[in-house]
Formats: C-alpha cells, sequence, structure tokens
C-alpha cells in the first residue's frame, strides 16, 4: 500500500480470499466492495465521528481538507464521496457490534433504550417514596433540521432504501393516524403574516378577539397553537424539521419529521401516544402551547387514553411569560403541584445543540441525515449521562438556597401582613376566577336590546337609468337580508310576548338604546381592564431581581406586541364612554401605560368589580405569595432529586454487574466481543466515578436529607456471583458496600488488578492514537 511516506507492506495470516477483509484486519477499511484503490484507516473514521458528535458544525468536507494538509496532500473533492463511503460502511460495522453487545446483556425488548435511558426518571425502585408525577417530559418542534426534496435537486436522483437504525424515531405512519383524529382547528380571517420570528404572536390582532367563548387567546399569540391550513411549508422542502420528547434531564425519546408542514397537531399527538404505550400513566408533559393542546388533546381520539393516564400539562417557565395572566395562572409550573423547581425548557437547549446540523444535512439524503441525526443525539445522551451528577448538584443546591432565602423573606412579609400559607393559595384561587369572569359577557336579559341591532329598516335610493341594473341586484340582496332579520325579530318578540314592535320613538326603544350603549361600554371596559391588569401582572414580573436577560426579553416582547392591543381597547373604550349620557371622560394612553400598580388605575372604579381594593392585587401580598410557591417547588424538588439519586445509583450498580456477567459468559466462547463490553464497561465505570464524586459533595450540602445507597429495581432480579468485583465508585461513595442486601460486599484484589490493567492498556491507547493523528493516515 502506497502512503505519504512511500508504500508500506503488512504481513497477512492464513489464507484471506478478499481485499477489504486484508485491509481490516491492518486496521483499514475500503470504499468499494472488491478490490478497492482508497482506504481509511479505523481510527481515522473513529476520529472524525467523536469530533463530529462533539461539534455538529465540522463537517465530512472540512475534515478531509484537514487530513489532506496534514499530510501534505492536494485536496481533491472525490475523497469526500470516498470517505463517506467509508465512513457508512463503519457505522454500520458499529452499530452490528452494539447489536450483539445488547444481545449479549440481555437488553433484547425494542423499548429497552426508551425505558432506560435516563435512570433517574425510568429506573422505578422497590419501596421508594410516591411521586406525584412518575416522569416529567418535555415537547417541542424545531425547523431547523429542514430537508431539500429530491425533485427540485440539480442532478440525477439516486435512490437509498436504507432506513433508520435506531427506535428513536415515530414513524410517518403512526404520525399520520392523528390526521382524521383531531377536532378541526380554529380558523382565522385575518391575512397577516408573522414576521416576528418563531416565538411572536403569529397573528397580530387584539387579544380580546379570541378572548371569549371557548377560544383560547393562545391561538392568535402562537403560530404552532393557530390553525392546521396555515402550517404549510415550501415545496422545496420534503422534511420541515423535527418533533421530539425529551425527560427532565435532556434525554431524548422520541421524535419524528414534520413533513412538508409546520408544526401541526399531529405530531405532539403520535408522540404522546408514544409515551403513553411506553411510560403508562401519571406523566407531566410541558409544551409551548400546553394551554391549546390539551384542548386538541382531549377531542382527539387519544383524549380518553390521556384521561385515564392522569396525563397533566404544563407551558415551560421561559415561554409562560409570554402567554397572558390567566393562561400562566393555570398552566405556569409556579403554580403546578409536583413539579419542583423544572422550568421544561430543555427542548431550547437541546436544539441550541442539535442546530449545527443543519449545514450537513439539508442537502443529505433522507438516510444520511437521520444518521448523522441519531449520531448526533446518541452523544447527547451520553453526555447528558455524564453530566447527571452536575445536574443533582445544581439542582439541589438551587432548591436549599432557595428555602433557606425565601422562608427568611417570607416571614418578615407574614409578620407585617398578618398572612398564612392558606392566604396565598386563595389568592390564586380568586384571581384566577377573576380572569376567567372577564372573558364572559354580563348576564342581563339582552334579548330586548338585540332589536336595535336587528332593527335595520331598508331605505329606498333612487337610482338612475345607468345604475338601475346594478342595483337591482343589490337590492335582490339586500331585501333577503332584511327578510332575514325581520323573522328573527319576529322570533324574538313572540319568545319575549312584545305585542308592538318598538319604533325609535317609543319608551321602550330608548331604554333599550341606552342599555346597548352601557353593554357596550361595560364591554369595552371587561376588555380594556383584562388587558391592562395583565400588563401590570407582567410589568411587575419583569422588574423582579433573578429574571436572566432573555427571559426579560421575552416578557418585554410579549409587551410589545400587546401595547397594540391596549391601544386599540382604548380606542373603542373612549368611542363608547362618548356615546353614554352623560359622557364619561376620555382616558389618554399616557394615563395607563405610566401606571405600574393597579391601585392607580382610576379606571378600574367603572367595572362590574373594583379589584383594588383586594389584597391579591396588593405587591407585598402578591410578592409573599410568589415566595410561598418558589419554596413549595424548592421543597417538591428536593424530594424528587432525593428519589432520583437512589435510582442513578441502582441504575449504575446493576449495569456494572450486567456487564460483568455479559464478559464472564464471552471470555472464552466469543473473547472479540468480550473484549468490546469490557471497553464499554471501562469507559462507564470511569464516568460513574465522576458521578458519584459529585453527588457526595450533593450529600455535604446542608439541608441534605437523601441516602447514597443502592436499593433493588422493581421486577428486577439481581443474581451476582460471590467472586464479582464491586464497582471501584463505591470507594468514592465512602462506603466498601452502600447495598442494602450486601451482595457482592467484598472487594477481591482481582477488581483492582483489572482495573489497572485497562488503565495502562488504555494509556498505550492514547499515546498511539496522538501519534497517529500526527504521522499518519
Amino acid at each position: 500500500m502506497t502512503t505519504d511516506r512511500g508504500p508500506r507492506q503488512y504481513k497477512y495470516t492464513g489464507v484471506v480470499a478478499n481485499t477489504n477483509i486484508a485491509l481490516a484486519r491492518n486496521g483499514f477499511l475500503g470504499t468499494a466492495p472488491t478490490n478497492p484503490t482508497i482506504a481509511f484507516t479505523f481510527r481515522t473514521l473513529s476520529t472524525f465521528r467523536q469530533v463530529h458528535r462533539a461539534c455538529p458544525r465540522f463537517s465530512r468536507q472540512a475534515f478531509i481538507r484537514a487530513i489532506c494538509n496534514i499530510h501534505e496532500v492536494p485536496y481533491a473533492p472525490f475523497l469526500v464521496d470516498q470517505f463517506t463511503i467509508a465512513y457508512d460502511a463503519f457505522l454500520e460495522i458499529r452499530y452490528r457490534v452494539q447489536d450483539r453487545c445488547n444481545e449479549a446483556l440481555g437488553r433484547v425488548d425494542k423499548d429497552w433504550r426508551v425505558k432506560n435511558v435516563c435512570a433517574p426518571c425510568t429506573y422505578i425502585l422497590e419501596n421508594e417514596p410516591p411521586l406525584r408525577f412518575k416522569m416529567i417530559v418535555s415537547l417541542d418542534g424545531n425547523s431547523s433540521l429542514k430537508l431539500i426534496g429530491d425533485e427540485v435537486r440539480a442532478g440525477s436522483f439516486r435512490p437509498d432504501d436504507r432506513r433508520s437504525r435506531t427506535d428513536m424515531w415515530v414513524s410517518q405512519d403512526e404520525v399520520n393516524v392523528f390526521i382524521d383524529g383531531v377536532s378541526p382547528m380554529f380558523d382565522c380571517s385575518s391575512g397577516r403574516e408573522d414576521t416576528d420570528g418563531d416565538d411572536a404572536a403569529w397573528l397580530n390582532v387584539e387579544d380580546g378577539d379570541s378572548g371569549q367563548g371557548d377560544t383560547n387567546i393562545c391561538v392568535d399569540r402562537w403560530r404552532a397553537a393557530g390553525p392546521e391550513s396555515r402550517k404549510k411549508m415550501f415545496s422545496l422542502f420534503e422534511a420541515c424539521g423535527i418533533f421530539v420528547a425529551i425527560c427532565r434531564h435532556g434525554h431524548l425519546l422520541a421524535l419524528c419529521d414534520m413533513v412538508k408542514t409546520g408544526e401541526q397537531m399531529k405530531y405532539p399527538l403520535a408522540i404522546c401516544k408514544r409515551l403513553f404505550e411506553v411510560f403508562g400513566d401519571n406523566l407531566c408533559v410541558g409544551y409551548d402551547i400546553m394551554c391549546m393542546f390539551s384542548k386538541v388533546l382531549k377531542k382527539s381520539i387519544l383524549g380518553p387514553v390521556a384521561e385515564n393516564l392522569h396525563m397533566e400539562g404544563a407551558v415551560p417557565s421561559f415561554h409562560g411569560h409570554a402567554h397572558n395572566r390567566l393562561c400562566q395562572v393555570h398552566w405556569h409550573p409556579m403554580y403546578l403541584e409536583g413539579i419542583g423547581k423544572e422550568d421544561m425548557e430543555g427542548c431550547e437547549r437541546l436544539f441550541s445543540a442539535s442546530n449545527g446540523l443543519a449545514p450537513s444535512t439539508r442537502l443529505a439524503t433522507q438516510f444520511h441525515r437521520q444518521q448523522e441525526i441519531e449520531e448526533h443525539f446518541q452523544f447527547w445522551s451520553t453526555d447528558k449521562h455524564a453530566e447527571t451528577g452536575n445536574f443533582i448538584y445544581n439542582n439541589y443546591r438551587q432548591s436549599l438556597d432557595t428555602i433557606k432565602t425565601a422562608s427568611a423573606n417570607l416571614r418578615l412579609l407574614e409578620e407585617r401582613l398578618g398572612t398564612q400559607a392558606a392566604d396565598y393559595k386563595r389568592y390564586l384561587n380568586e384571581e384566577r376566577q377573576y380572569l376567567a369572569s372577564l372573558k364572559k359577557e354580563e348576564d342581563h336579559a339582552i334579548a330586548k336590546v338585540n332589536y336595535e341591532k336587528e332593527f335595520n329598516p331598508l331605505t329606498v335610493h333612487l337610482v338612475s337609468a345607468d345604475e338601475r341594473r346594478v342595483n337591482r341586484h343589490r337590492y335582490t340582496i339586500t331585501l333577503n337580508r332584511l327578510n332575514a332579520v325581520n323573522d328573527g325579530l319576529r322570533l324574538l318578540e313572540d319568545r319575549f310576548g312584545i305585542g308592538v314592535r318598538w319604533l325609535p320613538d317609543s319608551a321602550e326603544f330608548q331604554a333599550g338604546s341606552k342599555l346597548v350603549k352601557e353593554r357596550r361600554f361595560r364591554r369595552a371596559v371587561d376588555n380594556l381592564e383584562r388587558l391592562v391588569v395583565q400588563r401590570l401582572f407582567e410589568l411587575t414580573k419583569l422588574g423582579m431581581s433573578g429574571l436572566g436577560y432573555k427571559m426579560r426579553e421575552k416578557i418585554g416582547k410579549a409587551l410589545k406586541s400587546r401595547a397594540e392591543a391596549i391601544r386599540r381597547a382604548l380606542d373603542e373604550y373612549n368611542k363608547s364612554a362618548k356615546q353614554l349620557d352623560p359622557p364619561r371622560k376620555e382616558i389618554t394612553w399616557l394615563s395607563i401605560i405610566d401606571k405600574v400598580f393597579l391601585a392607580e388605575l382610576d379606571l378600574l372604579k367603572d367595572t362590574r368589580e373594583d379589584i383594588r381594593s383586594k389584597k391579591w392585587t396588593d405587591p407585598s401580598h402578591r410578592e409573599a405569595a410568589q415566595l410561598y410557591f418558589s419554596i413549595e417547588r424548592a421543597e417538591e424538588e428536593i424530594v424528587r432529586l432525593d428519589v432520583e439519586i437512589k435510582r442513578l445509583l441502582t441504575s449504575m450498580y446493576d449495569n456494572h454487574f450486567d456487564y460483568l456477567l455479559a464478559i464472564s459468559s464471552l471470555q472464552t466462547t466469543n473473547p472479540s466481543l468480550a473484549h468490546e463490553l469490557r471497553k464499554q464497561w471501562c469507559f462507564a465505570n470511569k464516568q460513574n466515578e465522576l458521578i458519584v464524586k459529585r453527588l457526595r459533595q450533593t450529600a455535604r450540602l446542608v439541608g441534605f436529607t437523601g441516602k447514597l445507597e443502592v436499593g433493588r429495581r422493581s421486577g428486577y432480579m439481581r443474581t451476582i456471583p460471590p467472586d464479582f468485583p464491586v464497582p471501584t465508585w463505591l470507594s468514592v461513595l465512602g462506603t466498601k458496600d452502600a447495598t442494602k442486601s450486601g451482595e457482592g460486599s467484598e472487594e477481591n484484589s482481582s477488581g483492582d488488578e483489572w482495573e489497572d490493567e485497562e488503565e495502562g492498556e488504555i494509556a498505550v491507547h492514547i499515546t498511539e492514537f496522538v501519534s497517529d493523528i500526527a504521522t499518519d493516515d
């Protein structure tokens, strides 16, 4: 074989009939099934795989350019295609080897990965404290990972029938089940387009337009909550992005492609179906538009299943501040019992990393795109497992700090205000009831006053001969409308016993007209009140300490879009106020926008219920309530973390012996597979040592209530030979045996020797690896 340093020769052992087999035995992988002329070393392919997984923007083309420069060889574009062929074969080999490893470990269940991807979430133990939510999941869609359709690409199309290799994907057949299983979405007649990005209002309409009846206000504010007919995508794209579900620790549970559409409701429905099948009941699902999605879910074919499994939903903390206040008090994690300090914004962090895949996948084939996504999320999951110790430590410390600081501040407020825990929950219920009541119309006998709206006598206009034909058509249409109105009017007169029709000069007509004007004024006041009250509450949130820049920007953006709605509501209020007898004083824009507290807003005296005297509107009482709910969520977080610590340690303990049992059984029958399992076991053991060190730091926090011990998984039968070494991280844990049953508690010398030998072997491999990068391939 010829390299940049001249010809190199390799000795073969035995008779080799295939060139690729001879190359593979010497560490090379050819780029053709027979008689390859170009080959890449396994180390080169493995190096690119790990670098590309860590930095998705680092493409194959950039890697080949770097290799050519290292060896002082002119770059040739065909090398990228050759490298792609070898890389595909390399990944296929790795997937097949991993399948054999999983079979040796007894992990043959098709859902094994998703059931065990996150130990703190899925590793349910015997006799553990019950949690309100078995699992906390976040859903969201992202449009970065688009795929250009084959029909619009240049050149000839080469079919590729290869499919994804993992169980991450929810197929399009599973998604399309919900095309006919979703009730029709709300439609909107506005033709305005959204120009403010994914998180802005997809239709810039007045909040009050959708705040009546059953139509949720978030339909008008969020693109994903809008009608399905508006979620189209350019025909240029075959796939328009991905829709994912992750656990609270960031592990990917399921994903699907959004094919030729935007974020339609069929995607979260299909994902929820998969979650219900795998995890069952008591799930808490977070979604940016959960307030709207809950209605769609209830009306879909999946509705009875979700109800029987007691699924609950929430709007993520960050996005929740862009929703209206009525939505916040029902769906924000701050007010949801059992959710802890979880913000449910993990999807945004996941997309921040996966966006780097976009340049290398947009023009790829369907198979290569899915392969890139699978590789990325496998590495992401491995990375998230390594960070589990940091996650638990940071959340535990934050919760303890919150309890310590907020409790001291709450005690001072309670001494001054004379409030207690029951008051804060009552405040929340009163605010919910008040905001909900603003969506309802006054229950008066308004049927009579509808006459003013319905009675619209037709005035016949004399027209010229040239206009007669056109006006005759208009006259016919108007007459038909008049007849329909008269028919409706007669029904109302019969229903309410009105014998003589009201005329403009009759007392009943004038009284009705006055009532109509007052009703229109009251509705204008209600609408303006709702918008301004929500704005004031959110301004209070905007001024709180501890908010990050991004959250302030999100709230400010929502307030900016809402300001225009307040202007329109103010114009309607002033117009209605002029029609009263006597007319009410007009309210200027500055008189509203400059107010900071509800007590300063004189507008509220004209509402049906003056809430300025309510305690829950007072800034001090609201601050106390926020402190109370923050403490409550922090205490729930600590309870969940105590459970997760024990689950994590038990999973690591069981995984350790699963590997040792498999290695022991294959040591003589299949030593190559045993060696691969041994490498994986050694790497996992080193990761676990770092996790345990972080858990030890967590246990030293003042206020720690958990236990660093190993339990028993529900339904898992552990049989461990007495001569098997216990995990080395038990010594890091601070005890030689952290198990309840004492199984495998004796540490023998063979375990230490095995670990020392493996460490020396890895050190040699690292040296060879660095040398190869500098001089070879």
